[in-house]
């Protein structure tokens, strides 16, 4: 009996969480998209789509630091080092006022980075509300290997090379378990276990 081919793994994941804490206020990122709790972020199934060998660029904000470590371990990662967005303009804080973001850079098993003269910040243009910075795109394909997957993307990658997209706001190319989107493109790859329900549409 000819067994079933595996969907392809992930060597190099993006991850813009859609986190809750402190985003429910008249200014929060509520106003824009759909929040989800820790708990929620945390038990997605990463460790089914990412490589054995794999890294991980996660965007966090200074509130939201620890528990981004704990997701990331959950996920099957290992934080290693902090790529720093510096912004051209003053932010929000409840105690400092924020003027910059974070992508934690996570490692799983052995994966080596592909250039090892990347600096660790970055002076980028704020656009619109939760718009990072495309000069990322070319950062993380300096870095880490294909195939590249945005988690959470908001719209389609600014970048020549490709990348597999999951989101609530974009046409998703891969279906995750238990965490079905709006919309999927013409022929996404399936993580779903044989007993989940149907989430396709």
């Amino acid at each position: 009996m000819t067994q079933p081919t595996q969907p392809k793994k992930f060597k190099t994941i993006l991850a813009d969480v859609p986190y809750m804490k402190n985003q429910t206020g008249s200014y929060g990122a509520c106003k824009h998209y759909n929040l989800m709790s820790h708990e929620e972020i945390r038990n997605m199934p990463i460790k089914d789509i990412a490589a054995d060998n794999a890294h991980l660029w996660f965007w966090t904000s200074n509130s939201y630091m620890e528990e981004s470590y704990d997701i990331i371990r959950a996920w099957g990662f290992e934080p290693k080092s902090i790529f720093t967005w510096v912004k051209p303009t003053l932010g929000l804080g409840t105690y400092l006022r924020n003027s910059t973001e974070h992508v934690i850079f996570a490692t799983r098993g052995k994966a080596p980075i592909k250039f090892k003269g990347q600096m660790n910040w970055g002076f980028f243009p704020k656009q619109d509300h939760s718009h990072k910075p495309e000069e990322l795109f070319a950062i993380i394909e300096r870095c880490s290997e294909p195939d590249y997957l945005e988690l959470f993307a908001r719209r389609p990658v600014s970048s020549n090379k490709k990348w597999a997209i999951w989101g609530n706001e974009v046409e998703s190319d891969i279906i995750i378990s238990h965490y079905p989107v709006p919309q999927y493109s013409k022929n996404p790859i399936d993580y779903r276990k044989a007993d989940d329900e149907v989430c396709k549409k």
